[in-house]
């Protein structure tokens, strides 16, 4: 089946398609008793074509010593020629008598062979390409093993000249690589691990030299230097690890985190059952070689068998599946390692891949039977973050009496618990508050539950209780949301002071009093710090505002990344402890500090994109009250050191508001909003000197009332510019779009009477009668939801209700987003065989394609006008992933028409399973591209000629 991973595979496909699918349509026409017409020429071009790939597929052949692809490309080009040799006989007995029915089979099965073959050479060809690359991956993994046996600096010297080439030519080769894919994730995965290696490799250089310095030394310090040098291995060796498996990925689901457990599940059941085949095919030859096809197929089983496991309700049929992954992962990796020493012959690889056959077949009816055990439950996972599991609480409480197998109450349940683990961070008597809250929220869930058990979903009571319980529910949301955000607003205040106390206490000359006891404290503390903020970033990645994944993704990855490279800096610093004088550990605690520096930086900033700027600001602004009351009280009490503490807290908390308000500025291409909120932050700037100066002023005397006047004249000029900065940003803040007019809700009817009806409109004149009026422009067609057989019309009736959220009237974007859920409705029923013809499948795919680019033009057009940066490069980048699936589309609805005579067949079943992924990948898209242009509409520009659209609330 064609895969399109590549710019190269889909750019030869495309044309391919095309031609075949016009063979299709006349095959199709020639069914009704209409004479084929004479194909020569176009038979001519595709047979030319087909000589010439099949040409530089056997020069590939003869010159490579890949053996893998000496193995895998001879049968494709077999079938390429099979197949164009077909469509040339056809293409003769056609001439002879055009209405030769064996002569149509032979075209539909060479048109067939045709697109078949040439998907396959090129996916051949693409990943002997591949396997360049693995090979580099794998020489720079055994380089990096022999790190641990460098003991001098002459083994060093030698061991970064033998990594050097390798590390060069792998950033070279993934650079060009990530260039030629089509999803932009894997280009985008590409890039990040190998900047992590990139990186990381003077680290690992100076953690040799390190380890080599400490044995030099009496071993002072070499367990922690060890230790450091085998965590920079292993770090590396996971990053190059996960470049090859992303260099191998074929395929791309564009799900979201709200995708139910069922689709996911059933997509992985699929890709199963599409690689049974040549898995089984590559287990029965004991002469395949390692690493091909046959054994990624077998090894894409698993994975897509414990993605399935990991959405199963815990228990002992989960734990079989995975006692079952594991088991078959232990054989499968001595069976490929038997092979490639050319053994795969011997008694022991046979019996292997023998038994290995038998638990392959095992495992697919034991996720089959999963998968319809989850069918018949049709229990859904809640989502992932706060917003996500919001979404699915309302959707029962707005129809409790529907039966959603208990997924709002499990959401209920999760927002719950995320309101008291949250409330445990707090102090009374906000803790108090959150935890009755969530027990009220908990207590009204359960007894709206019990009365929809008792068939009372519709009554009175649960509908006032679900009223109830959804205002109780938005008071919980805003209360975690407030309180993460004060969290952040705090903790992350100062995130680098524990790291610069770690560093002069490290530094700390010999002889100073304390010196170890000091450094244990700080060191203590850096873990302690560290540990807390990496904690607040995932809090608020569950739970806070933000339902950005990408954003929320990395902020847990870098949140990881600091957990495992902090202890890593403290034992850095402990080598230089002991080694004071040693120019090599001063220098190896400067790398890992700074790398630690780097990673907090990140941290930071993607925490404040998940946060509001402006409940932000308000965040700081208590906070800097607290701060006031507290030198208030401090003064009273003739305290220096809380002066101090307070006034040192109000300065950091305006320079986070100074950094969060230039971050908004430089984010932004207006002008004016640029030019106010940069004003404001100097005003920010200017105020913190005087402030500071008049905390000296009290803490030297505090009783000197002058000085306190000063002191609280200064302060309030603190918090009034940054009362400034919050008003400059809110100032140029859109708006949410309105709600649907109230004429369209209640008509006014004050002015009607019984009395005083209109009079009677005249009776038609003439033969004919009068045109019927045109529907109004937001005339919208009713979609009923679908059953959960028909993944594609389920598919487009997500994206209808996502699109019906809007009105049409004014937003181009929207009308062509309801467009495409109806045509895909539409293909659903061509797929499903319910009416409609070959010809019009490919019709359907070529008008979804054209509606798909009027998307992805009124999307693009949005974000030109967006003053959002970041707003701005999401849209084009979700847009832009459009116009590839619907290409894709087409392609695969050619090849499903090309399974005429072959409807049932396994061939047939997997077209029809790519398709339906497709179809689901396309409805994804467009619906994450409506929910982009809605949030960067918000920040066009009035002032700006060219985009006219209006975003109004359709009625609920």
């Amino acid at each position: 089946m064609p895969v399109f991973h590549t710019k190269v595979i889909e750019s030869i496909l495309e044309p391919v398609a095309q031609q075949v699918s016009e063979l299709v349509i006349l095959h199709e026409e020639a069914e009704d008793g209409n004479a084929m017409p004479d194909l020569t020429a176009p038979v001519q071009a595709v047979s030319s074509a087909v000589i010439n790939l099949v040409r530089v597929g056997r020069e590939t052949c003869e010159t490579a010593s890949d053996k893998i692809l000496k193995q895998e490309m001879p049968p494709a080009l077999s079938r390429v020629e099979e197949a164009a040799n077909l469509l040339v006989v056809a293409c003769d007995m056609l001439r002879q008598d055009p209405y030769s029915s064996p002569a149509r089979k032979k075209l539909i099965d060479g048109a067939r062979g045709i697109l078949g073959g040439t998907s396959a050479l090129l996916l051949a060809f693409d990943q002997h390409e591949v396997r360049k690359i693995l090979r580099v991956c794998k020489g720079v993994l055994e380089i990096l093993a022999v790190a641990e046996v460098v003991e001098s600096m002459g083994d060093c010297v030698t061991f970064v000249k033998n990594l050097t080439p390798g590390m060069t030519g792998l950033a070279t080769m993934i650079n060009s690589r990530e260039k030629e894919l089509t999803y932009e994730v894997h280009r985008e995965l590409l890039k990040t691990h190998m900047a992590n290696v990139k990186s990381l490799t003077p680290v690992l250089i100076s953690g040799i030299k390190i380890f080599i310095t400490t044995q030099g030394m009496g071993g002072k310090g070499q367990a922690e230097a060890q230790e450091n040098r085998n965590f920079v291995v292993n770090k590396m060796s996971r990053e190059i690890h996960e470049l090859m498996r992303v260099l191998q990925l074929t395929t791309y689901d564009e799900d979201d985190w709200n995708t139910d457990d069922l689709t996911v599940m059933r997509k992985a059941m699929s890709n199963i059952a599409g690689n049974m085949g040549p898995a089984m095919d590559w287990l029965s030859n004991p002469n395949a070689e390692a690493g091909g096809l046959g054994e990624k197929a077998v090894r894409q089983i698993l994975e897509d068998a414990r993605r399935i496991a990991d959405r199963m309700e815990p228990g002992p049929h989960q734990q079989a599946i995975l006692k079952s992954i594991q088991e078959i992962q232990e054989m499968l990796d001595e069976l490929a390692d038997l092979r490639s020493k050319g053994q795969g012959n011997s008694p022991r690889a046979k019996q292997l891949a023998e038994a290995i056959q038998a638990r392959i077949k095992n495992l697919e009816q034991q996720v089959s039977q999963a998968v319809s055990m989850a069918a018949r439950s049709g229990i859904t996972r809640p989502a992932y973050t706060l917003a996500g599991k919001m979404e699915q609480a309302q959707r029962w409480l707005n129809n409790p009496a529907y039966d959603d197998k208990g997924l709002g109450q499990r959401a209920i349940a999760g927002i719950v618990a995320q309101g008291r683990k949250v409330a445990r961070s707090l102090k009374e008597p906000e803790r108090g508050d959150m935890l009755r809250l969530c027990d009220e929220v908990e207590t009204l869930s359960q007894n709206l539950a019990q009365q929809c058990q008792r068939g009372l979903g519709d009554s009175p009571q649960a509908q006032a209780v679900a009223k109830r319980l959804a205002e109780k529910l938005s008071l919980l949301q805003t209360k975690i949301e407030s309180a993460i955000t004060t969290q952040v607003a705090d903790s992350f205040m100062d995130p680098y002071t524990p790291i610069k106390e770690l560093e002069i206490a490290a530094k700390a000359p010999l002889g100073t009093p304390n010196r170890e006891p000091n450094y244990t404290a700080k060191s203590r503390n850096f873990i302690e710090h560290n540990t807390k903020l990496a904690d607040i970033a995932q809090r608020l990645g569950e739970a806070g505002g933000c339902n950005d994944k990408r954003v929320v993704e990395e902020m847990n990855a870098t949140a990881n990344q600091l957990r495992e490279l902090a202890p890593q800096v403290v034992s850095a610093g402990r080598i230089l402890l002991n080694n004071p004088d040693n120019e090599v550990a001063r220098e190896h605690f400067e790398l890992l500090k700074d790398e630690w520096t780097k990673g907090m930086q990140k941290l930071t900033g993607l925490v404040d994109q998940a946060t509001d700027t402006v409940k932000f600001i308000e965040a700081t602004e208590a906070g800097m009250k607290r701060d006031a009351a507290m030198v208030a009280q401090a003064i009273h009490e003739k305290n220096p050191q809380n002066i101090v503490m307070g006034a040192g807290n109000m300065a950091r908390r305006a320079d986070r508001v100074i950094q969060v308000a230039g971050q908004e500025a430089d984010n932004s291409d207006d002008p004016k909003f640029v030019n106010d909120v940069r004003a404001a932050t100097e005003k920010v700037k200017n105020s913190v000197s005087p402030m500071i100066a008049g905390a000296k002023e009290v803490t030297v005397n505090p009783g000197d009332l002058d000085a306190q006047h000063r002191w609280h004249s200064a302060q309030q000029g603190v918090m009034d510019s940054v009362g400034d900065v919050k008003d400059a940003i809110l100032m140029h803040q859109a708006p949410p779009p309105p709600p649907p007019p109230m004429e369209d809700i209640v008509p006014d009817m004050s002015h009607m009477s019984l009395e005083s009806a209109p009079p009677r409109p005249p009776l038609p004149s003439g033969q004919m009668p009068p045109p019927r009026p045109p529907p109004p422009e937001d005339e919208d067609v009713y979609m009923a939801k679908p059953s959960s057989e028909q993944p594609i019309a389920i598919a487009a009736y997500e994206l209808h209700v996502e699109a019906q959220k809007w009105s049409s009237k004014g937003n181009d974007l929207i009308r062509a987003a309801k467009k495409m859920a109806l045509l895909m409705a539409e293909m659903s029923k061509h797929v499903r065989g319910e009416g409609g013809s070959k010809k019009d499948l490919i019709d359907c795919a070529k008008a979804i394609a054209k509606a798909s680019q009027e998307v992805t033009k009124h999307a693009r057009d949005i974000a030109q006008k967006c003053t959002d940066r970041r707003i701005k490069l999401n849209l084009l980048q979700v847009c832009e992933r459009i116009p590839t699936i619907a290409t894709q589309l087409k392609i695969l609805s050619t090849v499903k028409a090309t399974m005429l005579g072959a409807q049932g067949s396994e061939e047939d079943q997997e077209a029809t399973e790519m398709l339906v992924g497709n179809a689901q990948n396309l409805m994804q898209a467009v619906k994450e591209t409506v929910r982009a242009a809605e949030a960067a509409s918000i920040k066009i520009r009035t002032d700006v000629a060219g985009v006219r659209i209006r975003w109004v609330r359709q009625n609920p």
